[in-house]
């Protein structure tokens, strides 16, 4: 029986992109060739993993994609980040609210930029003892031992939990595993979290919109 359902947030929870960050960065470039050979390259893996700060991060991102340094870019890079923050999805809060009625209790699990912590807004849904990081954790999914640090904190069995994310290789690790995987749709979601739970009424009377 599924006890948990541990969700992703970028793209799972809202909509999230990094072109902001890219248009910014187009705009303060000293070269245009390099910024498009580079666009969408530069890896914040060590920050999500908690290993590097903040600060360090916009000094290697400048030196990525050749920004000139200046005081004001950490404010500018944390704005285009968070305007990276999309609409959040109603199907997936829908989804939330109708599990836990069923005594199934909703998590999530981000790799995560620090400076984003608070913008999944499901505080009232999920408490912080159920809510995972890759800087906390110092893992990054898809490696298999973040799944296990959370399955353990959790106090249950693999096969107890359901994890929906939007990238497959991450869903493959956790089915992999033992956990039940869906790779997120908001159009499919309803009926795929439907099908691991079981029983043949829907989980929702009908699928709202966004």
């Amino acid at each position: 029986m599924i006890k948990f359902c541990v969700w992703d947030v970028g793209n799972v929870i809202y909509d999230y992109s990094l072109e902001p960050l890219h248009q910014w960065v187009a705009e303060k470039t000293l070269d245009k060739q390099l910024f498009e050979a580079r666009k969408g390259k530069f890896s914040f893996n060590d920050y999500m993993r908690g290993n590097v700060s903040y600060d360090k991060v916009c000094q290697d991102l400048e030196e990525f994609y050749s920004v000139p340094h200046n005081l004001k870019n950490k404010l500018e890079i944390n704005k285009a980040l968070h305007q990276g923050v999309g609409a959040h999805y109603r199907e997936t809060r829908q989804v939330m609210l109708e599990l836990d009625k069923k005594g199934i209790k909703n998590c999530v699990l981000s790799n995560a930029l620090p400076i984003l912590a608070t913008t999944a807004r499901v505080d009232d849904i999920i408490p912080p003892e159920r809510r995972f990081t890759s800087y906390e954790l110092g893992l990054l999914k898809p490696e298999p031992e973040i799944y296990d640090a959370v399955r353990e904190r959790l106090g249950c069995e693999f096969k107890e939990m359901m994890f929906v994310d939007d990238k497959p290789k991450n869903v493959l690790t956790a089915q992999k595993l033992g956990i039940q995987g869906i790779v997120f749709n908001a159009n499919t979601v309803v009926a795929e979290i439907g099908r691991v739970i079981g029983g043949n009424q829907p989980i929702l009377n009908s699928r709202g919109g966004r």
